[in-house]
């Protein structure tokens, strides 16, 4: 996990009035590593294509978007979960984000605050065709649980039936 923080400070030209400092912000952009994907193996290009629009936007969430208090000695901060992504020879990493506007203490500086957590997990996304044999087999086992199902059923309907003539 990791932390960074903006803030606003005093310096030889300017005193900073702490009750009217105001750190609302704008994001234009917020990436983990690089967001450009090299060429992708043929296989798995239409794949590509039909993820990466709802993909793209988990790549850098934050961008162009503005974040504001509406009240003195608020400050914005930001929860990013990021998680490592590879599909064929690209490797991206996907963020989620949330944040608040957290109360500051009278006498405090205000900061912008992004704290980031790197998850452990890695997502994979491939490409792999069935093989005509898969498909046999997945038919023959729905055939069969289907006959061994209806088997029992009608074992315990033979079997209820005899018990109520009885």
């Amino acid at each position: 996990p990791g932390t960074l923080h903006f803030q606003a400070v005093h310096n030889a030209e300017r005193t900073l009035n702490l009750a009217y400092t105001n750190v609302s912000h704008t994001v234009h952009s917020f990436v983990f590593g690089s967001n450009n994907a090299g060429p992708l193996p043929v296989n798995i290009a239409s794949l590509w294509s039909s993820i990466m629009s709802g993909f793209k936007q988990n790549l850098n969430p934050l961008a162009g978007k503005t974040f504001s208090v509406s009240r003195f000695h608020q400050a914005p901060h930001h929860y990013l979960k990021v998680v490592h992504t590879k599909m064929g020879q690209n490797r991206m990493y996907q963020q989620t984000h949330q944040w608040s506007a957290r109360n500051v203490a009278r006498r405090a500086v205000p900061q912008a605050k992004f704290s980031y957590d790197l998850s452990p997990v890695e997502v994979v996304i491939s490409y792999s065709r069935r093989r005509w044999y898969d498909y046999v087999t997945s038919l023959f086992a729905i055939i069969g649980g289907a006959f061994t199902f209806m088997s029992m059923t009608s074992s315990l309907l033979n079997l209820a039936s005899s018990q109520f003539k009885a």
